[in-house]
């Protein structure tokens, strides 16, 4: 679906798969995210992404069923700032579609981490099959457009809605059947 790490400059991404299968780096991943996904930064997403009153590790439970889930630490320190979140889309055949969405702490954010990120995270693809990456954001967030836009993605009019842009950005050379 998309590389399962990567780095870049400042930032290590990877699986979270190693951490939830060791009962205490699981604890203390669940201690990181409640102090990252506060309502400012879980706000612009669906309910079903709200972390609610089940609690975080019914929160990571929900991702895992659904998705695949990098993490982003600093390089330096290895702190905890973000996710990347990657869905498979298996409605599109003739080239896989991987939804991406990015969730960024409210201390790193104007920093240029999710810049970082996403080219990253592109470049990371350019080096496996073609994919083409959908990312939608809430036309009240032109902050994460921008980012998008200058990772290269491009508007979707005719996927976007009233109140969501959907962008676009298309890697590699398309499969041949």
């Amino acid at each position: 679906m998309g590389p399962d790490q990567f780095l870049t400059p400042r930032l290590s991404v990877f699986h979270w798969r190693d951490e939830l299968r060791d009962h205490l780096l699981r604890e203390c991943l669940e201690d990181e995210l409640i102090t990252i996904l506060t309502p400012n930064v879980l706000g612009p997403l669906p309910p079903s992404m709200q972390v609610q009153d089940r609690g975080i590790s019914h929160w990571i439970d929900d991702r895992c069923a659904e998705s695949d889930i990098l993490l982003v630490r600093q390089k330096h320190d290895r702190h905890l700032i973000g996710l990347m979140i990657l869905a498979l889309d298996s409605a599109h055949k003739s080239v896989p579609t991987v939804h991406i969405g990015y969730l960024i702490a409210e201390t790193a954010w104007g920093k240029g981490y999710a810049s970082e990120l996403l080219d990253g995270f592109v470049a990371a693809c350019t080096s496996g099959p073609a994919v083409r990456l959908v990312a939608g954001v809430g036309r009240d967030n032109p902050a994460s457009a921008r980012v998008l836009q200058k990772s290269g993605f491009t508007l979707s009019r005719d996927d976007s809605s009233v109140d969501t842009e959907i962008y676009v950005r298309e890697i590699g050379a398309p499969m041949v059947p």
